[in-house]
């Protein structure tokens, strides 16, 4: 079940998704059309996609129906892997965004995080 404090939005508009937890953000690292949000402990608090239809191969109508999400991330030396899993109405697409990006974590650990539709 999703905590209170998470959320996906879909901008059909300007054709961005965004997971995100209520934390205060330090620094935003841009990855291509990937936004990744680091929270002031080192750890990812939310990813935003630009161009999510395009680099998800998923239709913006399937988008605006994304019900549920979660993220895994997994933190190494000098690493980042991030895993998502969409649950839309007639589906479940995965994802796997692995980042050479260094956050400070000395050590292997995982981070899950679950998402509900606002």
């Amino acid at each position: 079940m999703a905590k209170a404090d998470t959320k996906i939005i879909y901008d059909e508009e300007e054709d961005i998704l965004s997971l995100s937890r209520s934390r205060k953000i330090k620094a935003s690292i841009d990855i291509g059309d990937f936004i990744i949000d680091i929270d002031h402990d080192g750890f990812v608090a939310g990813i935003e996609i630009l161009n999510a239809s395009e680099n998800l191969k998923i239709s913006a109508d399937q988008l605006k129906d994304l019900r549920k999400a979660s993220m895994a991330v997994t933190y190494k030396p000098n690493y980042v892997y991030i895993t998502l899993v969409m649950l839309f109405k007639d589906k479940e697409k995965d994802l796997a965004i692995p980042l050479t990006v260094d956050l400070g974590h000395m050590s292997v650990s995982t981070q899950n995080m679950n998402f509900a539709a606002a």
